[in-house]
């Protein structure tokens, strides 16, 4: 029998290795290296996800506070207009007189003012409240407005249609609350008048007290009961504005 001839071995060999495909080492390596890489790609998509949901969150509680924020500082450049000075005898129409800061407090404020810049004097009530059986949306503030009638600022009819900012985060500087009344009060040098216990025109100090005050600082604080997906907590947002009378 003839023998073979080394390079005709040579090329066997190398043909069967050519054939026989890789290795279980090799497909092991292989599959690590795949796993690694598609580990790392779906963690940066779930990183990506959660950021996407937490600014959606955050954006929503944003614009609601900024809303809220931006009304409330209208009405107040608007309260007090139009005055009695612009009438010759405004006690023959009171409804046709803005008298201002009508009862004022931490959490409230009512207030008269041509808001709407129609000629029409409206009876605005802005007021946070801290519960309401039939509405799971509180803690939350309430705004509404009804054109004034001719009768004491006091007595004017509550309008049931209101606008409401929800998820409030309980004002004040207790425990479980946002650190600041909802409503501070200053004077035209800025120091505090302090209206803790509220004031109304129903008594010469409480029209004092209300005639002090030129700067309104409204604090607002949001607290949603969804965890931002990336840390965990609570997803809060808190604003202010400044508002200076014009009365």
């Amino acid at each position: 029998m003839m023998a073979s001839s080394p390079r005709l071995l040579r090329k066997t060999s190398a043909k069967k290795r050519a054939t026989a495909g890789f290795t279980l080492i090799e497909m092991l390596i292989s599959l690590l290296i795949l796993v690694t890489v598609t580990g790392a790609v779906f963690e940066q998509i779930n990183s990506m996800q959660k950021k996407s949901a937490s600014e959606a969150v955050n954006v929503d509680l944003t614009q609601q506070s900024r809303e809220f924020i931006n009304q409330t500082v209208r009405d107040l450049h608007m309260a007090g207009f139009p005055g009695p000075g612009m009438y010759s005898n405004p006690v023959v129409r009171p409804s046709l007189v803005a008298n201002g800061l009508v009862r004022v407090s931490p959490t409230e404020i009512l207030m008269e003012g041509d808001v709407n810049n129609d000629g029409t004097v409206q009876s605005v009530d802005i007021v946070y409240v801290g519960s309401d059986p039939n509405d799971p949306n509180c803690p939350c503030i309430r705004r509404s407005a009804q054109p004034k009638i001719d009768a004491d600022s006091l007595s004017q009819p509550t309008n049931l249609l209101y606008t409401e900012t929800q998820q409030i985060f309980p004002p004040g500087t207790g425990a479980g609350k946002s650190g600041e009344d909802l409503f501070a009060y200053y004077d035209q040098n800025g120091n505090p008048v302090d209206l803790s216990t509220g004031a109304d025109i129903s008594t010469p100090q409480g029209t004092a007290n209300l005639a002090a005050i030129k700067t309104v600082k409204i604090n607002l604080s949001l607290l949603t009961n969804q965890r931002d997906p990336r840390t965990g907590s609570f997803v809060r947002t808190s604003m202010s504005a400044s508002s200076r009378l014009n009365y």
